[in-house]
């Protein structure tokens, strides 16, 4: 019982200054997946007055379960210590969330990052894009052959998903294990019109780059929001249990359908190397690591 004490003294320590079961303790909080310290503490006071009286003997912070981190099983362990189920705690937590803002990822190839910074990030415009497809083909000798048809190959991708939506991802690790080739080629869809066969000419224009974004959670559908609760209630009891040195990877997407202003970009990076699935995971590694905003000045 005094070793149960102990871990209970520890898991909520870190929360103690924190507001208790008030909504207030997500207002305007900033917090990454990836670092649990920076949104565990608010997520244990947050739920503090929520568990039954006897609900912390329930969890028992600190017993190892030998779960895996991703298994459903971690809600049903938490859903037994709360004073309602599961689903009532992750839809009130989606609810509180629409106050906080969440680091967030976006895929891309640019010659110069700095537009983004000035210029925010823009919802997928098919009229731009078809422009952007046009000039890219025009400018290129190696793709002389497709000039005449390029119609047709817009013609030939059905994917009325993208226009007016744009894409973020909730775990850096994630996009660049399984969806790098955002930054390998560029926009999926010109990816896509220009095919295998041209799609090489990608590889000259612009350097590989993912942008950091600052995300309010309140541009997210409450949905979105639901299953983002749901993997941090998860998570969170996977820590409060295991006491893990890592934190668990996040398959988790944002769509939106309005433009990121600049003030959200916070930063941006150029991976060297990266695994393309377009190519049966072959390593792609980029002979360009800077653009032109992040370039030293001569």
């Amino acid at each position: 019982m005094q070793r149960t004490d102990s871990h209970i003294d520890q898991l909520l320590a870190p929360s103690r200054y924190l507001a208790q079961d008030d909504d207030q303790v997500w207002r305007g909080h900033r917090f990454i997946w990836k670092l649990a310290d920076t949104w565990t503490p608010q997520l244990t006071a947050w739920l503090k007055p929520r568990f039954r009286s006897d609900g912390m003997r329930r969890l028992k912070p600190g017993r190892f379960r030998d779960l895996c981190w991703d298994d459903s099983v971690w809600s049903d362990l938490l859903g037994r210590c709360l004073v309602a189920d599961f689903d009532y705690h992750a839809a009130a937590l989606a609810n509180a969330l629409d106050h906080a803002v969440m680091r967030t990822f976006h895929g891309c190839r640019t010659d110069d990052a700095g537009s983004y910074f000035q210029d925010g990030l823009r919802v997928h415009d098919r009229t731009v894009m078809t422009a952007q497809v046009r000039a890219i083909v025009d400018g290129s000798q190696e793709l002389a052959w497709m000039r005449d048809r390029v119609d047709a190959a817009i013609a030939e991708i059905e994917n009325e998903l993208d226009p007016g939506r744009l894409y973020g991802v909730a775990d850096d690790a994630v996009l660049l294990k399984h969806a790098a080739h955002y930054m390998i080629y560029g926009s999926e869809w010109i990816s896509a019109v220009l095919g295998a066969a041209g799609r090489r000419v990608l590889l000259d224009r612009g350097v590989p780059t993912l942008l950091e974004i600052d995300l309010p959670l309140g541009m997210s559908s409450m949905q979105t929001r639901t299953e983002l609760a749901t993997k941090m209630l998860r998570e969170w009891t996977r820590q409060a249990c295991n006491r893990p040195d890592w934190s668990a990877p996040i398959d988790f997407s944002f769509c939106l359908r309005t433009d990121i202003p600049p003030a959200w970009i916070v930063g941006h990076s150029h991976p060297a190397e990266l695994r393309d699935p377009l190519e049966q995971g072959r390593i792609y590694r980029s002979r360009v690591v800077t653009c032109a905003h992040c370039a030293p000045s001569s």
